[in-house]
């Protein structure tokens, strides 16, 4: 029987309020799983993703890696951080996404909306902008 997923909502009012429910976040994960991050251009998913690669105890400065399609970092566990923003349909469909899972580690995969991943199991965070700097942010815990 699948799990029933847990869905939390809340409002954070600064980036780095972001940064520190990533941060806690984090301390929940385990190798294998993956996050998925969506929301608009702006909405704070590399900020989330900071969060997250600290509470994994990644020393580099993480960054946007729109540049490239994936970015590997080493902390407590190895992470991958994954950008789809500048793909493309076409680029979408013949993607091999799953070579660049990691089953010792965690993904991170910005711009999930791209794929067909509403159903995969995983932890689905939504990041939508109210203000400024105030988000609303949808956690859903798919993980089995």
């Amino acid at each position: 029987m699948p799990k029933i997923a847990r869905i939390e909502r809340m409002v954070l009012a600064s980036p780095q309020d972001t940064i520190d429910l990533a941060t806690k976040i984090a301390a929940k994960l385990n190798p294998g799983d993956i996050v998925y991050l969506y929301g608009e251009l702006g909405s704070g998913k590399t900020v989330f993703t900071k969060g997250l690669c600290t509470g994994l105890g990644i020393k580099e400065e993480v960054t946007s890696s729109s540049f490239v399609i994936a970015t590997e970092y080493g902390g407590r566990v190895p992470v991958v951080h994954i950008d789809l923003y500048r793909l493309d349909k076409n680029a979408l469909e013949i993607l091999p996404i799953e070579e660049y899972i990691i089953n010792d580690g965690v993904t991170i995969i910005e711009w999930a909306d791209r794929l067909n991943t509403e159903s995969e199991p995983g932890l689905h965070v939504k990041i939508m902008i109210n203000k400024k700097n105030n988000r609303e942010i949808s956690i859903e815990d798919r993980r089995s």
